[in-house]
């Protein structure tokens, strides 16, 4: 699933980037979409903040986001990090006591405040002492009146003001002179509409579902809870778990939290990062996932022989070898969410360690690099015909299992 965002830079008056202003879209088309502001906001948050990293968007410059009156006054901006967030207040906004005591909880904890579109007006004086910046649009506000407010607001020393729709070198030296400091508009930059892979209610779920899984002491009855969001996902389990269930063929197991005792931790484990892969792997390349299969039972057969101690993490790291592909994203940005071990870390990151060998012999074998290969499997004193066993083993697994859970 992929968001959209346009983000348009705030510069200073030797070119260096202040921060951005990001702008909500629904597609690669730069318009605001008919929707509500509000939920124009919401979704921007949701999208840019909480589902990935607003470091690979902006870096370490600040985010300018317009917040609409009704979100300031619910509390809406203190639930994100308030580190490179600027909360900008509509020019919309009624700036009455309710107000100003939102914006001070925000500056308290953290915050920066804009006053976005300002138009000079004595209403707005009480909140000066607690605002960071003022931007004023050239096209709604005369540059005599932006200079009388400059010069009116200079006691406030934290005040920096930004000049917006600035579209001429002429304004820009204009809005120099009236004492702005920051500038924005087509002058420097166009806002530039950028698309981003973010992960679906599912995908998020099933990463939900590991992390729970990975704790030392399982809270069964919040994984019945989340297993329960997802009937898909609760029909799988309940079928996984009767395809496991041989010693009491005519009792099947039907009830969502006597199925993940009954898996025990392990297989829940398993379960559960096999389902991740196939949602991640909905509407997209199903080789991809079939590899990822593969590459599971294939690392699982290839430690038993070399380093029994290590097989569940050796199915996790195949299964996992893929997901950078997947998702489209850095594989460093996504072990975070996985609570995965180690020697896992290791062999996906740096392919390192004993599970990062096997990952390397199984890439020799895919590629058909029959050299480097044997000289693998010499050093781990593994005949070719074990190997080719373990591959050959590992395809009819994943066709089985792929039949008995298709998604």
């Amino acid at each position: 699933m992929y968001c959209f965002v346009a983000r348009q830079a705030i510069f200073d008056s030797l070119g260096n980037p202040l921060g951005y202003e990001l702008l909500f879209r629904t597609s690669l088309e730069n318009r605001f979409p008919n929707i509500d502001s509000e939920l124009a906001t919401r979704r921007l948050m949701a999208e840019q903040f909480l589902s990935q990293k607003i470091e690979d968007l902006v870096g370490d410059a600040l985010c300018f986001v317009n917040f609409p009156d009704a979100l300031l006054r619910e509390g809406m901006a203190e639930s994100f990090d308030q580190q490179q967030l600027v909360i900008e207040v509509l020019e919309t906004a009624t700036p009455d006591e309710e107000l100003l005591t939102s914006v001070k909880q925000l500056k308290e904890l953290g915050f920066q405040i804009a006053l976005d579109d300002h138009i000079p007006s004595t209403k707005w004086d009480k909140f000066l002492p607690w605002v960071d910046y003022i931007k004023m649009d050239l096209r709604q506000t005369t540059m005599q009146d932006c200079k009388s407010l400059i010069k009116r607001s200079q006691k406030y020393t934290q005040l920096r003001f930004i000049a917006e729709k600035v579209e001429t070198q002429q304004e820009f030296i204009a809005s120099q002179d009236a004492g702005f400091s920051f500038f924005q508009g087509y002058y420097f930059q166009q806002p530039q509409v950028i698309s981003r892979r973010i992960l679906t209610t599912d995908e998020m779920t099933a990463f939900e579902l590991l992390s729970a899984i990975s704790e030392e002491d399982i809270d069964y009855n919040r994984l019945t809870q989340l297993f329960s969001r997802d009937l898909s996902l609760s029909y799988y389990l309940l079928r996984y778990v009767n395809s496991l269930h041989v010693g009491y063929r005519h009792q099947n197991i039907d009830n969502l939290r006597n199925a993940i005792v009954f898996l025990g931790h392990e297989q829940l484990k398993r379960f559960t990062a096999l389902m991740m892969a196939a949602y991640i792997s909905k509407n997209k390349n199903v080789e991809l996932y079939r590899l990822s299969m593969i590459r599971a039972k294939w690392c699982e057969l290839l430690s038993a022989k070399v380093s029994p101690s290590l097989q569940n993490d050796a199915f996790l790291c195949g299964l996992f070898s893929l997901l950078d592909a997947l998702l489209e994203r850095p594989m460093a940005d996504i072990l975070p969410h996985l609570s995965v071990t180690e020697p896992v870390r290791q062999a996906l990151l740096e392919q390192k360690g004993q599970l990062g060998f096997l990952m390397g012999l199984m890439q020799d074998h895919e590629q058909a690099n029959w050299p480097m290969l044997q000289q693998r499997l010499d050093f781990i004193n593994l005949s070719a015909n074990d190997s080719n066993m373990f591959y050959e083993e590992a395809i009819k697994w994943s066709k089985n299992i792929t039949q008995h859970h298709p998604l």
